[in-house]
């Protein structure tokens, strides 16, 4: 697996509360939910922060084991839990990276705070002859396979302070013969498709393929320069994070 990926801060005021990373066989997206500028998180961190932690942990989780390595020791080894892996392969691991962020933080923040620091979480991994797949909230996975372009959107509940939330995550498996490409974008990539009405689904994964992440978020950018005030495509932010993982097989 190949993966290429860029990100772009929407507003400089706030910084880029996105985050991507990648590993051999592994990627992980995450729109860290940006509330107005002033909100009591109850967290002296921050959502970029909170955004990045959890990013790195589940990633860390993501490969823990591949390859026939022996998977590590607790706090690295997953508490699969309840959770069965041949049915669910990436809650149990998404589930032990929130509570590991949660225990970081808990004596310095407010973590029972409403507004406390959350997340929306695109994670994709490479295990033989399988890619598992997770998406949580508002963010989108595209997979490009033998039936064509399928989309995956997921709903309202975000990754935040309870391990708990990642059994609302959607995910599933899919035989690594045949997926041609995968494509993990937040919700401020997606806008010339779900929100300006500009291009569909296959549009964009075409530009990314065609031209990569970044040629996407800069006509994305475009779009959004020709209507500042938000007129035509009524929207809470004139600009977006926006970030896109390219991953070709």
């Amino acid at each position: 697996m190949r993966v290429t990926w860029a990100t772009d801060e929407g507003s400089p005021e706030r910084g880029n509360e996105d985050f991507v990373a990648s590993a051999p066989g592994a990627v992980v997206v995450l729109d860290g939910c940006g509330l107005p500028l002033g909100t009591d998180l109850g967290c002296v961190h921050g959502t970029a922060w909170y955004a990045r932690s959890l990013g790195m942990r589940l990633l860390s989780r993501l490969v823990d084991g591949l390859g026939g390595a022996r998977p590590s020791s607790p706090p690295v080894g997953p508490p699969e839990g309840t959770y069965r892996p041949d049915q669910r392969p990436l809650v149990g691991r998404l589930a032990g990276a929130i509570a590991d962020v949660a225990a970081s933080h808990r004596s310095t923040c407010d973590l029972r705070r409403p507004t406390t620091p959350a997340a929306t979480v695109l994670a994709l991994r490479v295990r033989g002859e399988l890619v598992d797949y997770l998406v949580l909230a508002d963010s989108t996975l595209l997979l490009d396979g033998p039936d064509g372009l399928r989309e995956i959107t997921g709903g309202r509940d975000y990754a935040a302070a309870d391990p708990a939330v990642a059994r609302h995550a959607i995910t599933g498996t899919v035989p690594l013969a045949g997926l041609r490409h995968a494509y993990l974008l937040t919700d401020g990539a997606t806008r010339l498709a779900d929100r300006f009405g500009l291009a569909d689904w296959h549009g964009l994964a075409g530009t990314i393929r065609e031209q990569g992440p970044a040629a996407l978020i800069a006509r994305t950018r475009e779009a959004e320069r020709s209507d500042p005030s938000g007129a035509r495509w009524p929207r809470g932010k004139p600009h977006d994070d926006a970030t896109i993982a390219h991953c070709a097989f």
